[in-house]
């Protein structure tokens, strides 16, 4: 096995909800034993704690602009910085187009990690994808150079609109800690969950809708909405008996609650942001054995599913979905979560996407 010193730029919080895959795969290559520094807009602190070196490099900025100034900071830190000889660099998208020329002049070969592109929207959007065409076509243009994103569909956008050779870009799924996020007790009252963001553009109200239904048909059931967002107050004139809506939990609080759940939601419409997508919630939903309920587009399926992936047209969701809960049977629920479970540990745990990541740092050194 080859040990290697690795730096990783990342224009992520460690309190962002979307900072877990970055936590899980740098803890994992950690434990194939490479040392590893990261360097992020955290102060420096927040990461004790962790097996990894870290370098926070905070700053103020108008919003939107942040990543600009933000990769500058880390150049310039690079910089100072060149006698620690890191044998690979892992860049996030927002940050590689000010890195990537001063780690050639290191002969520090690079890795690009796309989690995500950005979101459409406004005139900062429009910003984001120059600076992420901009990353990729690094990619696309060096010799050598590779990047990582999050499904096939994500890759497939990358090599329609960008024609980047497919030999140059590898999936790193989002996974789970299934030691963490198990099945636990299951109770007689259905209990429907959906974590995460609570923003406006994720067809939340749809989730609502179907609850409403149930609960009007006479159906012992329970609504669980956990996370912060834009519409968090909203949701929270919903809140009853039979719908909890909480801030966002820890992961420890958040797997002990989610062991409990029947079903979580996958309701992201279907736009380009979420087709591109790999949600984390998808695979600690299954890993606490539950069925998975969503809008059907490429970023919610996975291939092999079994019936324990339920996705609807999001103009039949709402009614689709009651169908399905009405006609549900509880020993075929029962029997759907166990196989969930299985999935989720065969293919879905944290060490399948670390195994990739660790064989494609040792094949690019």
């Amino acid at each position: 096995m080859i040990n290697m010193n690795i730096i990783w730029f990342s224009g992520r919080h460690f309190g962002d909800l979307c900072a877990t895959t970055q936590k899980s795969l740098a803890k994992g290559l950690v434990e194939k034993g490479h040392d590893l520094t990261f360097v992020n807009p955290d102060s420096n602190g927040p990461h004790n704690g962790y097996p990894w070196n870290h370098q926070g490099l905070t700053l103020k900025s108008i919003p939107g602009l942040k990543s600009i100034f933000l990769a500058r900071k880390m150049r310039n830190w690079l910089n100072k910085n060149q006698s620690r000889n890191y044998d690979m660099a892992i860049l996030d998208w927002r940050i590689a187009h000010k890195l990537v020329p001063l780690l050639e002049t290191l002969n520090t070969p690079w890795i690009l990690m796309d989690r995500s592109p950005p979101a459409d929207g406004n005139i900062l959007s429009s910003l984001q994808w120059y600076f992420w065409k901009r990353s990729w076509k690094l990619v696309k243009n060096h010799p050598t150079a590779v990047g990582c994103v999050v499904s096939d569909a994500h890759k497939k956008f990358i090599i329609d609109s960008l024609k980047v050779d497919s030999q140059k870009i590898t999936i790193v799924p989002a996974g789970v800690e299934t030691q963490l996020f198990r099945i636990g007790e299951k109770t007689d009252c259905l209990q429907l969950t959906y974590h995460g963001r609570l923003d406006g553009n994720r067809g939340l109200q749809q989730i609502i809708a179907v609850h409403s239904n149930l609960i009007q048909q006479g159906f012992n059931i329970k609504l669980n909405f956990h996370g912060k967002g834009n519409m968090k107050s909203s949701l929270e004139k919903f809140a009853s008996n039979s719908i909890t809506i909480t801030g966002q939990l820890s992961n420890e609080d958040l797997s002990k609650k989610s062991s409990n759940y029947d079903i979580g939601f996958l309701p992201m419409p279907d736009q380009k942001v979420w087709r591109l997508a790999s949600p984390l919630k998808r695979s600690e939903y299954l890993a606490c054995g539950m069925i998975v309920i969503g809008i059907d587009h490429s970023g919610h399926a996975i291939n092999g599913a079994g019936d324990w992936l339920q996705l609807f047209d999001q103009t039949q969701f709402v009614d689709k979905t009651v169908e399905f809960i009405k006609n549900l049977e509880i020993n075929k629920l029962r029997e759907l979560q166990k196989q969930a479970r299985l999935f989720a540990e065969s293919n879905l745990d944290w060490s399948v996407s670390v195994d990739r990541l660790n064989h494609l740092i040792t094949q690019q050194s």
